[in-house]
């Protein structure tokens, strides 16, 4: 990576040129010509190379982000840490209920009607005061049903009526009446004869039944109220539904005088019975808790700027946030629980608990019916500026990140249905559900930010070797706009990359952190004493470790692409005389 912490070619080269100072070869890669000012002057027993100055060095070049890096910069130059976690998509689904005709127990009746013969009378009458009944007890409906309160249903049933005796036919009279159960709503389609109300049948006219016929009244039960039900009917316990009802048949009957067959009195016997097809319940009201299955894949993260990898770093954000975006079509509000856990080289550094459980988040509700609802969880309480359809605090979110993960799982999921409130939904359809999230973690810090950045300038060796010198200094002015105090310790190196013991490397005074349009100016010295002669022609560079922090008066600005490092007045001054191999 170019242009990283320190390694900005200015810098490494001013260590190796301080000692080379005039013919060496000189590689192209640390060449100062542009640079400095090569004009010598040599006073006592020092040789140095007075100032000079290195181009503006921003975030965006010591960034130098691949594209794609989950480290991006929005169209304001803001850095901020992105990941995206897919779901899969999942259904609601409660299952149909149907009650079938042979689980349905019907109980016929039988009345007995007296008429008195009188001659060249209009009609003979009796009352009829009846009824029929059925029971239903069934014990495997689906679970997924809680709390049954009403029901849109779908049966066609019809109410049969015959007669027994010495009659040509039996009238029944307009007005005569058959009613159902009051929890009960019921249509009458296809005959004339008959108005549905309600629960009740009524003869539009009068009906006449035949000797050895059957009169069969069409009933389609399309609703079902189980709030009305007695106690012990409806859902009696999850599985359970027992329904039972009377339905009385009430009004006149009547023979006329040719309807006799002797002219004599006569009993006949109405037969009542209710015949009920199949009940499917299609469109409930109930409280449910239906299997709902959603899980999200891990999101890995990639390509981090070089800072942000070591082991060591740790990260304090002002205020990450993770976007839930849901889609549930279904008519059932979701409670969601679940577990976000960062893995960093294959092991669980912590655990982030959502959701109403044990050490977790206030409930996270998703509602029925929403398409891309957004739930921000966040870690302050101040949720200005933040668009979403919920908002969340959670105040360890933070360990989601505090070690940079190599990825991050969303595992334990749990969605349920939220019970509290009955809900309208059709029996057997698949709702779809669906839950995505984004990281956004601005890169913007607290105090507890400890960044470490540990690498080597090398490669010097070839013009090292050429020169004998036992001191070095290199003093420079940084005028910083970036919101990271800085501090460097260094090692010499030799070709091997093993650390030198017999060169000291010492790093005095720091990089002060700096604002946008408050910058400061910090002064920094690099020294390289030798405890032996040729020492340093053994050296090939320096391993450096920079440690960047985040003081009270810089935290939580967020750190952005045009922010910058520039260093002022590079001064490198060789202590001792320094001899030259020309051979």
């Amino acid at each position: 990576m170019a242009n990283r912490f320190f390694k900005v070619n200015t810098l490494q080269g001013l260590l190796v040129l301080s000692l080379l100072g005039t013919t060496a070869c000189v590689d192209d890669a640390y060449d100062l010509s542009k640079d400095v000012d090569m004009t010598i002057t040599v006073g006592g027993e020092n040789l140095s190379i007075p100032g000079s100055n290195t181009d503006l060095i921003t975030l965006e070049k010591i960034f130098d982000l691949a594209p794609e890096s989950d480290v991006k910069a929005d169209a304001n130059g803001d850095y901020a840490l992105t990941m995206k976690g897919e779901g899969s998509e999942s259904s609601v689904n409660v299952e149909n209920v149907t009650i079938e005709g042979s689980e349905i127990e019907t109980d016929p009746s039988t009345t007995d009607l007296n008429f008195q013969y009188v001659p060249d009378q209009e009609k003979a009458e009796a009352n009829v005061d009846d009824h029929t009944s059925f029971n239903v007890n069934k014990t495997d409906v689906t679970e997924d049903v809680v709390e049954l309160h009403y029901a849109n249903v779908t049966s066609m049933s019809s109410l049969d009526l015959s007669f027994d005796g010495s009659a040509r036919q039996l009238h029944l009279a307009e007005g005569f009446t058959v009613t159902f159960p009051e929890y009960m709503t019921i249509r009458c389609d296809g005959d004339s004869r008959f108005q549905a109300e309600g629960n009740t049948i009524t003869f539009a006219e009068d009906v006449t039944i035949a000797r050895g016929s059957r009169l069969s009244i069409p009933v389609s039960v399309t609703a079902i109220d189980f709030n009305q039900m007695p106690e012990g009917e409806g859902l009696v316990e999850r599985g359970h539904l027992i329904i039972r009802g009377d339905i009385p048949v009430a009004g006149r009957a009547y023979l006329r005088d040719d309807d006799f067959l002797t002219h004599q009195d006569v009993q006949l016997n109405l037969h009542t019975e209710i015949n009920i097809d199949d009940i499917e319940l299609t469109e409930v009201t109930a409280v449910v808790d239906p299997q709902i299955d959603i899980t999200i894949d891990p999101v890995t993260v990639n390509e981090l700027p070089d800072f942000l990898q070591d082991n060591e770093v740790e990260i304090d954000m002002t205020d990450p946030k993770i976007f839930l975006y849901v889609t549930n079509e279904s008519p059932v509000a979701v409670n969601f629980t679940a577990d976000m856990m960062p893995y960093k080289e294959g092991q669980q550094l912590s655990t982030i608990i959502l959701g109403d459980k044990p050490n977790g988040t206030e409930p996270i509700i998703i509602p029925a019916n929403v398409t891309d609802y957004a739930i921000c969880l966040h870690r302050l309480e101040d949720a200005a500026g933040i668009e979403a359809d919920d908002i969340i605090t959670v105040p360890n979110l933070n360990d989601l990140v505090a070690k940079i993960p190599d990825e991050i799982r969303t595992e334990n999921i749990e969605a349920t249905a939220n019970k509290q409130t009955p809900i309208t939904l059709e029996l057997g359809r698949d709702y779809n559900v669906k839950t995505d999230y984004n990281v956004v973690a601005p890169l913007q810090f607290n105090d507890q930010t400890r960044i470490i950045y540990n690498d080597q300038m090398d490669d010097w060796n070839s013009d090292m070797k050429d020169i004998d010198a036992r001191h070095a200094e290199i003093s420079l002015t940084a005028t910083n706009t970036i919101p990271l105090g800085m501090t460097m310790t260094a090692d010499a190196i030799d070709p091997d990359g093993n650390v030198l013991s017999n060169i000291t490397a010492t790093v005095e005074g720091g990089i002060s952190a700096g604002k946008p349009g408050a910058p400061t100016t910090s002064t920094l010295t690099i020294r390289l004493e030798s405890k032996a002669d040729g020492a340093l022609k053994n050296m090939d560079g320096i391993a450096y470790r920079v440690e960047a922090s985040v003081p009270t008066e810089v935290e939580g600005i967020t750190l952005n692409e045009n922010q910058s490092l520039k260093l002022d007045d590079v001064v490198i001054t060789i202590k001792g005389g320094v001899t030259l191999d020309l051979n």
